[in-house]
C-alpha cells in the first residue's frame, strides 16, 4: 500500500555544503575582516552607480514607499540593463545580473518583452550589491531608525558620495531614448533603444568615464564628513522624517572607518601582487601563491595586511589537507559498514583510521610521524602526483601542495601536506598574521590553534597511525556530528553513533569546496576602476596603470 498523500517525511535529505565547519571560518569570520563590504559576486563596479541611480530615480519620482514595489522596480530595470550589457556593441563579454535568463533573448533581433532579473527580493541588488552599498555608507536599508521610526524602504544617504554616484550614471544615460521614454513604459523594448542604451551604459564603459569612475572609487574607498545627516528625503509616508533624533546621526555610526581603511589596504595589497606577479589577475593558483609569498612590504601597514592574507592561505591549505582525511575516512568507513552489514565499534573505527596510511603516498603506519616531518625538513620526501610525476614536497609552491592533496584525495597526502604547512609556518610573525591565524569558527579551531595542538601531539612521539587517528577523532568525527545534529530536521549526516556503533551513510561522501577568497571580484573591480590594464605579453598579462600606482603609494606608502 502506498503511503497516504498527506504524510510528509519528517527528515529532509540534504548533503550539506560544510560538513566540518571549515568553510564558515573563511566565509563568515576571515573575509569580513580582510575585505569588508566586498562579496564574492559583487564583481562589477558600475553596478554600484547603476543601483544608486535606480534608488535616486525611485525617490525623485515619488514612487510608493513599499518594499515589494521597489523590489519589482529594481528587478525590471536590471532585466533591461542586462539586455543592454549582453548586446554591448564592443562585444565585451560582460556577464550581467540575470545573464542565464537573458542570454538567449539578447541574441534575437527584438523587440524584447519585459521581465525581471532574478527570482529573489530586490534582484541582483539584494543578492550582491545591497549589503556592500550599506557597508560603504551609500544606502540606508529599510529598517534603519530615523526620527524614532524605521524607514520602510532602502534610500540613499544624503551625502556627496551617494549623490555623485547616482548622478554620474544618470549623466551618462539621460540623453537616451531608453531613459527619456522607454524606461517608464510597459511596452516591449525596441532593439535600437536597447542598443543605444548599451553604447553608454554597459559595464565595460566605466573605465572611459572619469567622473563616474571617480564617484565609484569614492564610494568604495571614501568617507563622509562626521556630521552628515543619515538618510536623504524619503518618499511617500516617510517624506516627513527629515529630523534625526534617536537614529544614526552620522555615517560613521553606520559603517566603521576601520572597514574603509582595511578595504583600501587589502585592495592596495592586491595591486602590489599584480605589479609583482601579473598572472594573479587570471589564475587563482598564482593569486594564492602570491598571497602566501608576497613581495616585501612597503610599510608597517602593508606588512599587517600581507600577514592577514597569508594566514587565510594557510587556513585553506589546512582545510584541503583535513578534507582529504575526511574523504578517505568516509569512503573506507562506508565500505566496512557494507562489508559487515552494521555500524562499526570504536575499535573498528580506529582500525579504519589506521588503514588510511596506505594510500598515496603509501606511508609506514608504524613509523614515527616525527620521522616523516624530519624527511620534510631534510627535503628528502617526494609524492607521486596522479599522473605518476614525483613532486618534491619541500620545494613545491604551497598551492601546488594544496592542489596535490585535492587530486590524490587520500588521508596520507593530507597528513604530509599538513606537516609541510606547519613547517613553513614556523617563523611567521607579525600583528596581521597573528590576528588572522587566530580566527576560528564556531565549529573548528583556528589554524594557529591547530598548529599548536599538532606540536603538542608530536611531542609524544606518535606513529603515523596515531596521528591519523588524532586527526579523525579530534577534527572529523565529533565536529561533523555536532554540525549535523544542529541542522535537523535536514539530514546531513555522513556518519553518526547509533547504539554504540558508528553508522556511515552513502550521502555525499566526497570532498567539500573551499570558500571563495575574492580573487575574481578583486580582479574585475580594480580593472573596472582603471587600476590595471591587460597586455599582449603572455609572461606579464597585466600592468598597473598610473592610477593603480598612485593608489598603492597613497594606501601602502
Amino acid at each position: 500500500m502506498p503511503a497516504p498523500a498527506w504524510i510528509e517525511a519528517s527528515l529532509k535529505l540534504n548533503e550539506g555544503r560544510d560538513p566540518l565547519g571549515l568553510q564558515t571560518t573563511t566565509q563568515d569570520r576571515l573575509m569580513p575582516v580582510l575585505l569588508p563590504g566586498i562579496l564574492e559576486l559583487s564583481r562589477r563596479a558600475r553596478y554600484f552607480s547603476f543601483h544608486a541611480f535606480l534608488l535616486a530615480e525611485y525617490r525623485d519620482r515619488h514612487l510608493a514607499a513599499d518594499v515589494n514595489t521597489l523590489s519589482a522596480f529594481i528587478k525590471r530595470r536590471e532585466w533591461e540593463y542586462g539586455l543592454a550589457v549582453l548586446r554591448c556593441p564592443r562585444g565585451c563579454g560582460s556577464s550581467p545580473v540575470g545573464a542565464r535568463k537573458l542570454s538567449g533573448l539578447a541574441m534575437r533581433p527584438g523587440p524584447y518583452g519585459r521581465g525581471e532579473s532574478v527570482e529573489s527580493a530586490f534582484g541582483g541588488y539584494g543578492l550582491y550589491y545591497r549589503s556592500p552599498m550599506a557597508e560603504f555608507g551609500i544606502v540606508a536599508r529599510a529598517g534603519t531608525m530615523l526620527g524614532g521610526r524605521p524607514i520602510s524602504i532602502d534610500v540613499l544617504y544624503n551625502t556627496d558620495r551617494a549623490r555623485r554616484l547616482a548622478s554620474t550614471f544618470k549623466s551618462a544615460v539621460e540623453h537616451t531614448a531608453y531613459y527619456r521614454r522607454v524606461m517608464w513604459t510597459t511596452d516591449d523594448l525596441p532593439a535600437d533603444v536597447i542598443d543605444e542604451y548599451a553604447d553608454v551604459a554597459c559595464l565595460c564603459r566605466l573605465r572611459e568615464l572619469p567622473e563616474e569612475r571617480n564617484a565609484v572609487q569614492a564610494a568604495l574607498f571614501g568617507t563622509d564628513a562626521p556630521d552628515v545627516e543619515a538618510p536623504s528625503t524619503v518618499v511617500g509616508e516617510d517624506r516627513e522624517l527629515l529630523g534625526v533624533d534617536d537614529g544614526p546621526t552620522a555615517i560613521g555610526e553606520v559603517f566603521a572607518e576601520a572597514g574603509v581603511r582595511q578595504r583600501r589596504l587589502s585592495v592596495g595589497h592586491y595591486l602590489s601582487l599584480v605589479d609583482a606577479a601579473p598572472s594573479v589577475v587570471a589564475s587563482e593558483a598564482a593569486y594564492r601563491d602570491a598571497l602566501w609569498s608576497p613581495p616585501a612590504p612597503r610599510s608597517d601597514a602593508h606588512a599587517v595586511v600581507a600577514g592577514q592574507w597569508a594566514a587565510l592561505i594557510a587556513k585553506d591549505v589546512w582545510q584541503e589537507a583535513l578534507c582529504s582525511v575526511w574523504s578517505e575516512f568516509c569512503r573506507a568507513g562506508l565500505t566496512s559498514t557494507r562489508d559487515l552489514g552494521r555500524g562499526l565499534t570504536w575499535d573498528e573505527v580506529r582500525r579504519v583510521a589506521a588503514g588510511l596510511a596506505t594510500g598515496q603516498p603509501d606511508l609506514d603506519p608504524t613509523s614515527l610521524t616525527t620521522a616523516l616531518a624530519a624527511q620534510l625538513a631534510d627535503r628528502t620526501l617526494a609524492i607521486p602526483d596522479a599522473d605518476g610525476t614525483d613532486m618534491d614536497v619541500a620545494t613545491a609552491p604551497l598551492d601546488n601542495l594544496r592542489r596535490l592533496t585535492r587530486r590524490l584525495d587520500t588521508a596520507s597526502s593530507g597528513l604530509v601536506v599538513l606537516l609541510e604547512l606547519v613547517r613553513r609556518m614556523e617563523g611567521r610573525t607579525g600583528e596581521g598574521w597573528q590576528k588572522a591565524a587566530g580566527i576560528r569558527s564556531g565549529w573548528q579551531p583556528s589554524i594557529a590553534a591547530v598548529t599548536a595542538a599538532l606540536r603538542t601531539h608530536l611531542a609524544d612521539s606518535p606513529t603515523v597511525t596515531d596521528t591519523l587517528w588524532w586527526l579523525v577523532s579530534r577534527f572529523v568525527i565529533p565536529v561533523h556530528e555536532r554540525i549535523a545534529y544542529s541542522k535537523l530536521p535536514e539530514l546531513t549526516f555522513r556518519f553518526r553513533w547509533e547504539d554504540s556503533l558508528l553508522c556511515f551513510y552513502d550521502h555525499g561522501i566526497g570532498r567539500f569546496p573551499l570558500a571563495a577568497v575574492r580573487n575574481a571580484p578583486l580582479a574585475s573591480l580594480t580593472w573596472d576602476l582603471g587600476l590595471w590594464s591587460e597586455t599582449d605579453d603572455d609572461r606579464r598579462p597585466a600592468t598597473l596603470t598610473s592610477r593603480g600606482m598612485r593608489f598603492i603609494e597613497e594606501v601602502l606608502g
